[in-house]
């Protein structure tokens, strides 16, 4: 397997999630409900793209305004104190040093990852970062993993995915990328191994030895 280009989700994964996703997901569907006048029944613990896949056009367009709306000063406050996960740095020197193109795929918005990236000191190492303004889908939605790799000018089979939850692998598999879950995030061990990732790794170290398998 010839690996050209890592794709790496943004919270939980390449840094420390601090994202108050319960609070802004608990205000995005009371304000959807209001809007849309209650026709919306998820539960909190529903995720938002299989939420808005439920939506007629229309009202997605309206669900996705209220999303930025209320979640992107959540993503700017934990952007403002944002930390690196362990290693993350050096793997990024690492893969760079082997001519592998790195990119960014989230669910967050471009503003929000910008800051992120500024502030954590690692905005020089990707090559291209593909968020929710980029595409009108969410993860587990493969739209924006796809997106990504036309951007980087890879094959599927030539790009791999790093995440910390169910819905990265998710997404990965739907397009054919094989995925990378790492342990630490916002999904336990359990979670992530009933995903099946190709890989589970509990620190960035050990994309070394995958991207050199």
């Amino acid at each position: 397997m010839v690996i050209k280009a890592v794709i790496f989700d943004l919270d939980g994964t390449l840094l420390v999630h601090k994202l108050k996703l319960h609070e802004a997901k608990k205000e995005f569907l009371n304000r959807l409900r209001e809007r849309l006048h209650g026709s919306i029944e998820s539960s909190i613990d529903f995720p938002i793209a299989y939420i808005l896949n439920e939506l007629s056009e229309e009202d997605r367009i309206t669900a996705f305004k209220i999303l930025n709306e209320v979640f992107e000063p959540f993503e700017m406050m934990a952007a403002e104190v944002a930390e690196l996960r362990e290693d993350v740095k050096e793997t990024l020197e690492f893969l760079k040093s082997r001519d592998v193109k790195l990119a960014i795929a989230t669910n967050n918005s471009r503003k929000s990852v910008e800051l992120c990236l500024k502030n954590t000191m690692i905005d020089t190492y990707f090559d291209v970062i593909v968020t929710r303004d980029d595409v009108f889908d969410l993860k587990p939605n493969g739209k924006m993993i796809l997106k990504t790799i036309e951007k980087l000018g890879v094959k599927v089979d030539e790009a791999i995915h790093v995440g910390d939850t169910i819905y990265d692998v998710i997404a990965a598999h739907k397009v054919g990328v094989k995925s990378i879950a790492i342990t630490g995030g916002a999904h336990s061990r359990e979670l992530l191994l009933s995903s099946n990732p190709d890989y589970l790794i509990n620190s960035f170290k050990e994309i070394f030895q995958i991207v050199n398998l």
